[in-house]
């Protein structure tokens, strides 16, 4: 029998080509099946070599005593090469050079991959070593197998990643041993070579240990602990999960994404729109139309083709990341997610994706905030990908600030803004920068379209607050100063005179009547569930006073200000406990305008609100999204008016009234109740009637 086991195994072809055989079946399975043990040499190491290889890997560790060595030499720039060093001799964690991302937690290929390295290295049976070159770099890619009939190797041009050993073009030569006096020599100084490394007896690198601190994270990555099911079932869960990936990672749109027809078929135009548009547009999609989605199909669609692409997202706040990040997994990807971090932090691990792309050919998704998106050294880092690059602009109308329209990355060949209003309010040359830079709104849906589709209809209710005598003497002399600072002409005077302007706004919205009408119409509010209050974002103590409300009412409650959101966990954990009805309400300032999902909430309080429409509508889309999990068939919106008791008193008393009646008249027309009882005609008619 063992006769005719090395008959065969002496017929295997002594090259192969990976990119053209199934080097897996025809070559690592057959070696792998009567071997004892590997050692690996490899100038380029991926965790993900043992996911594609967990099939041969498998023949090789079911059996009890069968052990692996690994030496990597990381493909890095001098600055990380003496970065890891010094780490090193600090006793700190090699960990991210070995894997490369910031949370691998969401990628189950992944998370199982680093379970079967977990195992193997609790139970002493794979070992890891790091050779740092210290000129040049390692090109080694050498396999040494002890088989049952002696040692073979297999070395070449494929080094230990996924591409490299099964979609680049490669070769491998399979050298056995005992076959001749020149296969001796080479397998016995790849061994030689190997044995060197791996005790540190060479002149030209250093070797390093897995340390403590680098162990504990390997074994801290995931969440399974669990040893007891045994290497072959984690093993079998490895395999599965390569089973439903591709060879190159690329972002696919999940099956159940119906972007074509029914409520969401807009998404669909959308896309088509973009495409004609050369890969370059504006999407002006209602809040609530599904604009992420439709951006992540557009970036799928566009890049199909291509097996390198980095897609940056930018998003105005933190909170967003994550959002974003769970859409994006939903589309096959794992993104580098980059709240909380420094822009020297995002900048070596751009450099990171860029050397595994190099080797490894997939899309990379990073999701960062417009601030980071305006430093120059991390677009000086984007700039340097020799791949197709997009951009995608959450909330694109606030990159119409001078710190970016100052330095527009003209190196991204593919660009999509996402804005329900790309409109900036009294910035037409901001406006019109940022429509020329992403090329035009190329796509709109408005709110208008959305209501009955996406969006649930609602009844609309005002309530009247009037200003007391120290507040419109306080408004009077702000806007008094404010008429003398634009007479100067200057634009220092002007900038003074904006300024004046905010904090004239903030008398309105601070208005001290909206804190006892709020408190009249809570507590005759029968239902209180999955309410929603907006307060100022230009004074804290609206805030607190609404909070003391519900605290006095024994209403479970929580604030969602920035504060709240700099921690991930707890703003998860939040919207969770709303979703449950562990919390009955959620009062913010601005940190929920933009982006932020709460689909439950019905009932919404707009205490203060500004003079920007964008703001309006934005907010009316939190507050409109449908929700199936409960249900949500209407939303009831009830909006605070700030009327002055004497227009008379001082003409920019007319600027707020203004301000109020276009608001007014816009939600009215947009709900169900417009003109019924307790809707809008009546203060339509009044505020008309005022500046008349």
């Amino acid at each position: 029998m063992n006769n005719l086991i090395k008959e065969k195994f002496e017929m295997l072809s002594p090259v192969y080509f990976p990119n053209e055989v199934n080097i897996v079946k025809n070559l690592f399975i057959p070696v792998s099946s009567l071997s004892n043990s590997f050692d690996c040499l490899s100038g380029y190491f991926s965790s993900k070599v043992l996911s594609e290889l967990a099939e041969p890997l498998s023949e090789l560790f079911i059996k009890p005593t069968a052990k692996g060595r690994f030496i990597i030499s990381p493909n890095l720039n001098e600055e990380d090469k003496n970065a890891l060093f010094e780490a090193y001799n600090r006793g700190e964690s090699s960990f991210e050079f070995l894997v490369g991302k910031i949370d691998i937690s969401k990628d189950q290929l992944t998370t199982s991959t680093l379970d079967v390295m977990k195992y193997l290295i609790y139970h002493k049976r794979l070992d890891i070593r790091i050779a740092l070159m210290k000129r040049g770099m390692m090109h080694a890619k050498i396999w040494l197998f002890n088989t049952k009939f002696g040692k073979v190797a297999i070395h070449g041009s494929g080094n230990a990643t996924q591409s490299g050993l099964m979609t680049n073009f490669e070769q491998l030569v399979l050298s056995r041993r005992w076959e001749s006096d020149s296969n001796k020599i080479i397998v016995d100084s790849y061994q030689e070579r190997f044995d060197s490394f791996w005790d540190s007896r060479r002149d030209d690198s250093y070797t390093l240990k897995l340390n403590d601190k680098t162990v504990k994270d390997i074994f801290s990555s995931t969440k399974n602990s669990k040893f007891e099911d045994g290497l072959p079932l984690l093993l079998n869960e490895l395999k599965n999960h390569m089973e439903n990936k591709s060879s190159i990672n690329k972002l696919k749109i999940p099956k159940w994404l119906n972007f074509r027809e029914g409520d969401y078929k807009h998404q669909g135009e959308a896309i088509d729109a973009w495409l004609n548009n050369s890969n370059k547009g504006i999407f002006s999609i209602a809040t609530g139309g599904g604009k992420t989605l439709t951006s992540l199909a557009a970036a799928s669609l566009s890049l199909i083709e291509q097996d390198r692409a980095l897609i940056i997202i930018a998003v105005p706040t933190k909170p967003l990341i994550n959002q974003w990040a769970k859409d994006v997994l939903s589309f096959d990807i794992t993104p580098l997610e980059t709240a909380g971090v420094s822009s020297n932090f995002i900048i070596r691990h751009l450099k990171s994706i860029k050397r595994e792309m190099r080797v490894i050919p997939s899309h990379q998704v990073v999701i960062l905030t417009h601030n980071a998106l305006k430093n120059n050294d991390v677009l000086n880092a984007l700039k340097e990908f020799d791949c197709p690059k997009m951009l995608i602009a959450d909330e694109a109308h606030n990159l119409g600030a001078i710190g970016f329209i100052s330095n527009l990355p003209y190196f991204f060949d593919l660009r999509l803004a996402l804005s329900a209003t790309i409109e900036r309010q009294y910035d037409q040359e901001g406006t019109e920068i940022i429509k020329s830079y992403f090329g035009g709104v190329v796509y709109e849906f408005t709110v208008e379209e959305a209501i009955g589709k996406c969006l649930v209809p609602f009844d609309y209710y005002t309530h009247q607050i009037y200003l007391n005598n120290a507040e419109v003497e306080s408004w009077i002399e702000i806007s008094q100063k404010i008429r003398r600072l634009y007479g100067f002409g200057d634009s220092d005077s002007e900038a003074k005179a904006d300024l004046l302007a905010i904090r004239r706004r903030a008398i309105a919205e601070n208005a001290s009547e909206k804190i006892s009408k709020f408190k009249k119409l809570f507590d005759s509010q029968v239902e209180k569930c999955f309410t929603l209050v907006f307060c100022t974002d230009k004074d804290k103590e609206q805030l607190i006073l609404v909070n003391e409300i519900l605290r006095a009412a024994n209403v479970r409650f929580r604030q969602v200000t920035s504060e709240e959101t700099r921690d991930r966990k707890l703003t998860a954990r939040i919207v969770d406990d709303f979703k449950s009805k562990e919390l009955h309400v959620l009062t913010s300032k601005r940190v929920l305008d933009e982006g932020f999902n709460i689909p439950p909430v019905k009932i919404a309080y707009i205490i203060s609100s500004n003079g920007v429409e964008r703001q309006w509508l934005q907010r009316l889309g939190r507050v409109l999204r449908k929700n199936e999990e409960t249900g949500k068939e209407f939303a009831i919106i009830h909006d605070f008016i700030v009327i002055p008791p004497n227009i008379e008193q001082d003409k920019s008393l007319r600027t707020l009234i203004n301000n109020e009646l276009k608001r007014v008249i816009r939600f009215a027309a947009l709900s169900r109740n417009g003109g019924g009882s307790m809707g809008s005609l009546k203060i339509i008619d009044q505020l008309t009637s005022l500046l008349e």
